[in-house]
């Protein structure tokens, strides 16, 4: 009953895009992934694209990203130009693996791209290491892992940035949509405008 309330609240308001009701839900998604900021976007494959925008990706940089993953990781690489690297998984958890990203890391490199598949988390200490040693961005790709936590650490609040997705078919759905979640200040500040650019 109250979500028919407050879906008849945002219609009687006019207000499709933003408001009130997407702040809030901005507001309470940073608090429970742990990040100071949580910028609501279109949808998932939205949230990477942007984000890679904002961290500055060029046409022809490289972005690594796992072999097994929903397309939309690879295909919001390519939307903003740039160019997917596939690794191989972990067999264990089907997850991105640390030991074959390092031999694909090039000059082009900018930025590793883990997925935490099927609510498996990917082993972020030893990316984020290598991520470290070759000044790379890190951003997560947690959107089929929502609440999934790794070594007392939520999805999303581990690397530079998170993205999630609230498709229909996700463990948290609004029907549609996508988030970004951050710690960086600038970095929030930027999606935010890309995304506000990017709804008109």
């Amino acid at each position: 009953e109250q979500e028919w309330e407050n879906v008849a609240a945002v219609l009687e308001s006019g207000r499709f895009l933003q408001g009130p009701f997407v702040e809030s839900f901005e507001r309470k998604w940073a608090d429970y992934v742990g990040t100071d900021h949580a910028v609501a976007v279109s949808n998932g494959t939205v949230a990477i694209q942007l984000t890679l925008n904002a961290l500055g990706l060029e046409p022809g940089d490289e972005v690594i990203v796992p072999s097994l993953t929903f397309g939309s990781t690879a295909t919001a690489v390519v939307h903003q130009g740039g160019i997917p690297v596939f690794a191989d998984i972990d067999r264990e958890i089907y997850t991105l693996d640390p030991l074959d990203v390092e031999p694909r890391i090039s000059e082009r490199t900018r930025a590793l791209l883990p997925v935490h598949l099927y609510g498996h988390p990917a082993e972020m200490d030893d990316l984020l290491a290598l991520a470290d040693e070759y000044d790379l961005a890190v951003i997560e790709d947690a959107a089929q892992a929502h609440g999934a936590h790794y070594k007392g650490k939520t999805v999303g609040s581990i690397g530079d940035a998170g993205c999630f997705s609230f498709y229909a078919t996700k463990n948290i759905t609004t029907g549609e949509g996508g988030i970004v979640t951050t710690d960086d200040d600038d970095l929030a500040e930027r999606v935010r405008a890309l995304a506000v650019e990017s709804f008109k």
